[in-house]
């Protein structure tokens, strides 16, 4: 003799009653376009006397409940996906959207030089956000919206302009970059320190934008050992500078005197410099920066690796 499940199925609730009437939504949903008018018309029967039981504050769910179940079962059985289609489905919604959202939204840049030193050290990991001044579309490598500017002070990440820098260097005759620099493509980053139209000129240590020195105030300095020089040993300075409202620290060193410039910086570039001033290669070296090869403005350090462990206190430290 059959039993019925009224006497050996524990009571329906009224969360899996719901359960069930979004999952069988989900498939006719799915499924509704191959579905016949007469299939239609059930299931549709179905789900909407489970609305209703559901509607009703009272236990009267059993049934269709019991009702949408055998009707997927007959309909709609065709629509699942089985667990490794869900599974291989979720991993590439999830690398659709990183990838969207690196490539417009936010990326993560490690540092692997001292050119940014004390500002940023080797081993800084920090976020880049992509949308700081437009929308910049990768293939074509420009912007084709613009929400503002690059501004002195900013701290950027850009591709280096590997060709421009040639022509500079070969105009200049200089040889401070390796040909290897010339040859690969990479991301550097630097502090803006003159924007179109900026005449930038560097007397000694002073950096002068339209005839005004940048405003330094040194508040350390010490002697180091310097292998380069025949002293071998010399003083470095840390300054803080400022920028309009922008307030960083720099370092520099007792050097023999030079002077760059005076130069214009070009309209659609900035000019680009490192707060480790005396060991960068910049635009001081090879050249202006295209303003499209700006890909973001370095926000945040979310991450930072010494030698020997992490360095607590530069974690979530925003970039100055």
């Amino acid at each position: 003799m059959s039993v019925s499940p009224s006497e050996n199925t524990p009571k329906v609730s009224r969360r899996d009653a719901q359960n069930a009437l979004n999952d069988a939504e989900k498939l006719y949903k799915r499924a509704k376009k191959k579905l016949s008018a007469e299939s239609i018309t059930e299931i549709e029967a179905g789900l909407n006397a489970l609305r209703t039981a559901l509607a009703k504050d009272d236990d009267s769910v059993e049934a269709p409940y019991r009702k949408v179940q055998e009707i997927v079962e007959k309909r709609l059985k065709f629509a699942r996906k089985s667990g490794a289609r869900e599974v291989v489905e979720s991993l590439l919604i999830a690398l659709a959207v990183a990838f969207v959202l690196r490539t417009f939204f936010v990326e993560p840049f490690k540092i692997p030089t001292r050119s940014m030193v004390p500002t940023l050290l080797e081993g800084d990991q920090l976020f880049v956000t992509k949308l700081s001044y437009g929308l910049r579309l990768p293939l074509l490598n420009r912007y084709v919206v613009w929400f503002s500017k690059p501004e002195r002070g900013d701290v950027v990440v850009f591709a280096f302009p590997r060709n421009e820098a040639r022509d500079y260097l070969a105009r200049t005759n200089s040889r401070c970059l390796s040909n290897e620099s010339l040859t690969k493509d990479s991301d550097y980053i630097k502090r803006i320190i003159g924007v179109e139209g900026d005449t930038i000129e560097v007397i000694g240590q002073t950096i002068y934008v339209n005839g005004h020195p940048i405003s330094q105030t040194p508040y350390y300095e010490s002697t180091v050992s310097d292998f380069m020089y025949l002293t071998d040993r010399r003083l470095q300075h840390w300054n803080t500078e400022r920028i309009g409202e922008k307030s960083y620290t720099t370092i520099t060193h007792e050097m023999p005197s030079s002077h760059f410039g005076p130069i214009t910086v070009k309209p659609g570039h900035v000019f680009a410099m490192g707060d480790n001033r005396d060991n960068s290669a910049d635009s001081r070296c090879w050249g202006q920066v295209p303003i499209d090869n700006i890909k973001g403005r370095a926000q945040m350090i979310w991450w930072s690796s010494g030698h020997l462990s992490p360095r607590w206190s530069r974690m979530f430290r925003k970039i100055l």
